[in-house]
């Protein structure tokens, strides 16, 4: 989950992003406030995301606006929260060089509105907010974000015991895509 401030800081558009995130948040929220929830539909969707729970741990790369490729060592710990309600995703990394240093840690939400019938991802990670609505399919979920210059899309796949994923921008509008980022996790105890 580093990635994300990484390249906002590479293309310069961090605070762009985060207030459009957060306005667009609030103003979803507060339209879906005034309906009346439907959990089962929620708890229905959320299981769908079955497949990212649980703990996780390997190795990844990311190669940021300096074009120097860092190695680093991740826990994703994935877990159902507000009965199942809500999905956290709480990630650690380290490099992989020195693994007794912190490069990343990061936090992200997921939910289901059953009003708009989107899912929402909501991630925190070296400073900035980010609020989206992910694609979700049959064990894969991408997300991804615009900036005034680029989109930037995070690709993971999962098996039963591996989590790969990979991070890739496009400057054209979506006609090229160059990968800065990947990561290969497995299914701990």
């Amino acid at each position: 989950m580093m990635r994300l401030g990484r390249l906002l800081l590479a293309f310069g558009c961090v605070l762009t992003l985060t207030a459009g995130a957060v306005s667009s948040a609030a103003v979803a929220d507060s339209a879906s406030a005034a309906k009346v929830t439907d959990v089962p539909t929620q708890l229905s969707a959320m299981e769908k995301l079955g497949f990212m729970v649980g703990r996780w741990a390997g190795t990844g790369w990311t190669i940021g606006s300096s074009g120097v490729r860092q190695e680093f060592l991740q826990t994703e710990r994935v877990r159902r929260q507000v009965g199942g309600l809500v999905i956290s995703v709480e990630g650690e990394g380290r490099d992989r060089a020195d693994p007794r240093r912190v490069v990343d840690t990061a936090l992200a939400v997921i939910n289901y509105n059953d009003v708009t019938a989107q899912y929402r991802w909501e991630a925190f990670s070296q400073g900035f907010v980010t609020t989206v609505a992910p694609v979700v399919g049959d064990d894969t979920f991408q997300w991804s974000l615009q900036t005034p210059s680029t989109t930037i899309r995070y690709t993971l796949q999962f098996t039963r015991r591996t989590w790969h994923e990979i991070g890739e921008f496009t400057l054209d509008g979506g006609q090229t895509w160059r990968q800065n980022f990947q990561m290969d996790l497995v299914r701990v105890a």
